[in-house]
């Protein structure tokens, strides 16, 4: 028997492995290495839209681990916020520490911002959370896909004014 022993896998060590013996004529047998990453997930969409006093309540959960993580963190733009019960953050995780929710009660426009869900053995995951004064969210949802006509419709125009351009060098070479 030949052991491999694979030290701090990585992804770009997934593939086909082969184990040769030196027979006449050589042996092998094929092994596929499949690596999956670790990840957080937060449930429901990228993006959050309440308004003031209602409940934000986001869920993280930890999937394709080998083992539990040893803790699960969350953070309000960049700050960890796990044990800010003086502003309202309760955190509760589950034993395994698979599972966590974070609840704010009364949320407030200082509520607003990036959420991330952050454990010792996992990629990260975020969702942004708007907390709206007065605004209609259900308008602004749909602000990403408005954007992104205007960013194809800006790249439709480009491609036209280039093809434009090589459409006239091609007749005034001729």
């Amino acid at each position: 028997e030949w052991p491999l022993q694979i030290k701090y896998v990585q992804l770009r060590d997934a593939g086909p492995y082969e184990c040769q013996v030196s027979t006449h004529p050589p042996t092998s047998i094929f092994v596929q290495l499949d690596v999956v990453e670790a990840k957080a997930e937060i449930f429901g969409p990228s993006d959050k839209y309440l308004k003031p006093g209602s409940t934000l309540r986001l869920t993280c959960r930890v999937v394709q681990s080998n083992e539990p993580p040893l803790y699960i963190f969350w953070y309000h733009n960049n700050r960890m916020i796990n044990y800010d019960v003086h502003l309202g953050v309760n955190v509760s995780t589950e034993a395994d520490n698979r599972f966590s929710e974070l609840v704010i009660t009364h949320s407030n426009t200082l509520n607003s911002g990036n959420y991330s869900c952050v454990s010792n053995n996992a990629v990260a995951a975020s969702t942004y959370v708007h907390i709206l004064n007065g605004e209609n969210p259900a308008a602004m949802q749909h602000g990403d896909h408005g954007n992104g006509v205007l960013v194809g419709t800006h790249l439709h125009l480009l491609v036209t004014v280039v093809t434009y351009q090589i459409i006239n060098l091609l007749l005034c070479a001729h």
